[in-house]
């Protein structure tokens, strides 16, 4: 809830303000035909801007600055017309698509906003620095999972540069992956420490025809080229919505395969297989048949919107199971009649942290313009005039309805939708999913005064832009007392720390560290996924050693946050701001860590 409005200038305001901009997605809602420019930077008020000292979030809809002065107070005027519809666009005469006929309008899946692309946030990885400029010809994901914590690099350059130079299309030139490929490739690629790949599952979709069989097949045959890397022999199989697709893209890969490599290739239908001289094979099997008899190393489900989930769960899952460094990768474009296999998993990868888990989603939202270049050209891992021209093509067809028979769905634009916008039909989670950290009348219970000195320790995150939380932490007998305050930006939350004069070492998170507002205060790198993050906060609390001094900022986050159990942990499910929370954990960390102090020498006399 917000207070009155007072013309857009108070902090409360400017909060509301910012999580509905972010509930859209920074897109414009009200779409006025010939006003609109999509970008969303205000806020309108359904009921008009004086009504009531009361303003709830779901009478506000996140606009461009065009469409909302077109509409200006709707106490006073009536809304146009056009509001809330599509424009057919290039296609004029046809009727207007209403937003309440997209799917996943009536109950969207609300997205984590650590997915959203952040350079800024991925500059700390030195193995992604090069991918970070997103070229004229490619989009950046609609979503995708941060690097994990245990992450110290990728082999994506080694693969990427060993595609490139072996493999050549059918005209006999040397493959050159495109931008989204390299990504995709080196994410799916990012390894621990020890060498072991991070991420078991990979989730990949994006619209039809955007390179996906090149980069599957080339991913493929790097892991069988170099098993030495994984320790261990490399099984690869092959599913997919039927063996026709499957088979499909391992046949590009048998001329090499026999002649340059001179690896066994079995071309018997039913019988598909590539083998090396080691015992390395890729191997296409039919879904009923998936893993059954096999370790395997690499699992692919292609087009997986028509894999049943047993052939997953009962099949290719089990058999990877032991293995040095197994990865099943899931990929597919939409499509409405989808098995629950690539719905489930995609809801639960947006809504749900799971570090195990790399999610790559290309696509548009629901609320977006379907007649728009812009909205194509976003949508679209890679770009080009080819693809205006099939897209439009496409597009018109639809409207004047006529099926795509390739994308197998009665209603023409729906199928537009989901193949080459790829908007996948999730449903929400209910709204009571997970469990609260703390019950609110124990959390209410722990509250403390603060000390009247220098803070013991100190702490700074950030949440993507929505604001900063500085905690501060004070060590008492057994106990922590700490104290989290939220601040419009960095320079603020600083300014508040040295107001304190804390001069001790802070903990501040990996994306501010080389930030110029921190210049002058001694910081060290604060890491950990949220869910990590709340299981500590648990754990704590659980040993009765926090205490808090009853500030809105951190009791709201506490409170709202939800968790469900996973196979590393608690996962949050819960989707508001959780920079509080992590402040928190690491200042009350910090404060109880035991000073040594400055060593002395003891000389002999």
């Amino acid at each position: 809830m917000s207070k009155a409005w007072s013309g857009g200038s108070t902090r409360a305001w400017r909060k509301l303000r910012a999580s509905v901009l972010a509930r859209d997605n920074y897109q414009c809602q009200l779409k006025i035909t010939g006003v609109c420019t999509e970008q969303a930077t205000q806020v309108h008020h359904i009921d008009g801007v004086k009504r009531g000292l009361i303003v709830p979030p779901d009478r506000l809809q996140s606009a461009c600055k065009p469409c909302n002065n077109k509409i200006g107070d709707p106490r006073s005027k009536r809304i146009t017309k056009n509001q809330g519809q599509f424009s057919p666009g290039s296609a004029p005469g046809h009727p207007a698509l209403s937003v309440r006929s997209l799917p996943g309008t009536e109950k969207p899946v609300e997205a984590r906003a650590e997915l959203l692309w952040s350079p800024g946030r991925l500059e700390g990885y030195s193995w992604l620095r090069g991918l970070l400029e997103v070229p004229e010809d490619a989009s950046p994901p609609l979503y995708m999972s941060l690097p994990p914590d245990d992450a110290v690099g990728s082999y994506g350059q080694q693969a990427i540069d060993w595609i490139e130079s072996t493999q050549t299309d059918p005209t006999g030139r040397h493959i050159k992956l495109r931008w989204w490929q390299k990504l995709g490739i080196t994410r799916q690629l990012e390894h621990r420490e020890d060498g072991s790949l991070c991420h078991r599952v990979v989730l990949e979709s994006c619209p039809r025809r955007a390179g996906k069989s090149v980069r599957l097949r080339g991913l493929a045959l790097w892991r069988m080229a170099h098993p030495t890397l994984f320790g261990e022999v490399q099984t690869v199989i092959h599913i997919g919505s039927d063996l026709k697709v499957c088979r499909e893209i391992q046949r590009g890969a048998w001329p090499w395969a026999e002649k340059v490599a001179g690896w066994t290739v079995a071309r018997g239908n039913g019988k598909e297989q590539i083998e090396t001289p080691d015992g390395d094979r890729w191997i296409v099997s039919a879904q009923e048949a998936a893993g059954y008899s096999f370790d395997v190393t690499f699992g692919i489900v292609d087009e997986a919107w028509n894999v049943k989930p047993d052939a997953v769960s009962e099949g290719l899952e089990p058999a990877t199971l032991e293995r040095l460094s197994p990865q099943l990768h899931l990929t597919s474009t939409a499509h409405r009649k989808a098995t629950s296999l690539m719905k489930t998993h995609l809801r639960d990868a947006i809504t749900s942290e799971d570090t195990e888990t790399l999610l790559l989603l290309w696509g548009a939202t629901a609320g977006q313009d379907p007649s728009a270049i812009e909205t194509w050209k976003a949508a679209s891992p890679h770009w080009s005039e080819d693809r205006r021209k099939m897209i439009a093509d496409k597009y018109s067809k639809a409207l004047a309805g006529e099926a795509d028979p390739a994308a197998d769905d009665p209603d023409p634009m729906q199928g537009f939708l989901a193949q080459y916008l790829n908007i996948w039909q999730l449903t929400g989670a209910s709204a009571g999913r997970g469990e609260p950290i703390v019950k609110p009348n124990e959390w209410a219970s722990l509250v403390e005064d603060t000390p009247k000195r220098v803070p013991d320790a100190a702490a700074i995150e950030d949440w993507f832009g929505q604001g900063v939380s500085l905690a501060l932490a004070w060590r008492l007998e057994e106990e922590v007392v700490v104290s989290v305050k939220d601040f419009d930006d960095l320079t603020n939350a600083v300014d508040a720390l040295k107001a304190t004069k804390f001069r001790r070492t802070a903990t501040v998170g990996a994306s501010l560290l080389e930030d110029p507002a921190l210049k002058g205060v001694q910081v060290k790198k604060g890491s950990g996924r949220v869910g990590a993050s709340v299981q500590e906060l648990g754990r704590l609390l659980s040993e009765y050693v926090v205490l808090h001094d009853g500030g809105e900022h951190l009791t709201g986050q506490v409170v709202g946050a939800r968790t469900v159990p996973g196979a590393d942990g608690p996962r949050m499910v819960s989707h508001g701001r959780a920079d509080a929370i992590k402040t928190a954990v690491w200042a009350v960390t910090d404060c109880r860590k035991k000073s040594l102090g400055k060593p002395r020498i003891i000389v002999a006399a």
